[in-house]
């Protein structure tokens, strides 16, 4: 998901489920929004912004049947918060300051307020980050992966401090011998 080059421009892609149209409002210029196109029933979105290039400042504009509409930044669109150090110090069992890491730290990114979310779930197969900003639904925000790291992590702007939320963790099936 997020903002990646594309030969033509920029791809974005979205998940949005139960929306019924998503649009790319680019942040500098004046540029009308992309409409993106609907590529899985299950609410995936994306298509290419012509002629735009990364990084792509932009907010999402989701749509739904019963006529709302709603704006936000992509929190996709935002680099992952934890840096290589932070990998290898955690990955060698030798992170000092791990607490300022994990969990929930309010930050500013870009110059947009909102949440940093970051857990260690190494055999996880999913982890999404679900709270009253989402209405509890585990399909809006999916955690970034962070390799073999164990690490999942996201930045969900506009969640403020004091907001209530949890890890929404699927595992890996049990092999069978």
């Amino acid at each position: 998901m997020g903002a990646h080059a594309a030969r033509t421009g920029v791809r974005v892609r979205a998940l949005r489920p139960d929306a019924t149209a998503v649009y790319v409002h680019q942040l500098d210029g004046e540029q009308e929004p992309t409409k993106l196109r609907q590529s899985d029933p299950r609410g995936l979105f994306d298509s290419v912004v012509k002629g735009a290039a990364l990084p792509l400042r932009y907010e999402l504009e989701v749509q739904y049947a019963d006529g709302s509409s709603f704006r936000m930044r992509d929190p996709y669109s935002f680099p992952p918060t934890l840096g290589d150090l932070d990998l290898h110090l955690l990955g060698e069992g030798r992170h000092e300051l791990l607490y300022e890491r994990l969990g929930a730290h309010p930050r500013e990114i870009d110059g947009v307020s909102g949440t940093a979310f970051t857990v260690w779930a190494p055999t996880a197969r999913a982890v999404s980050v679900v709270g009253d900003f989402n209405s509890w639904d585990g399909r809006l925000h999916p955690m970034r992966s962070l390799g073999s790291s164990g690490v999942w992590e996201l930045f969900v702007p506009a969640v403020a401090v004091g907001a209530r939320y949890k890890y929404e963790i699927r595992h890996r099936p049990a092999s069978c011998a």
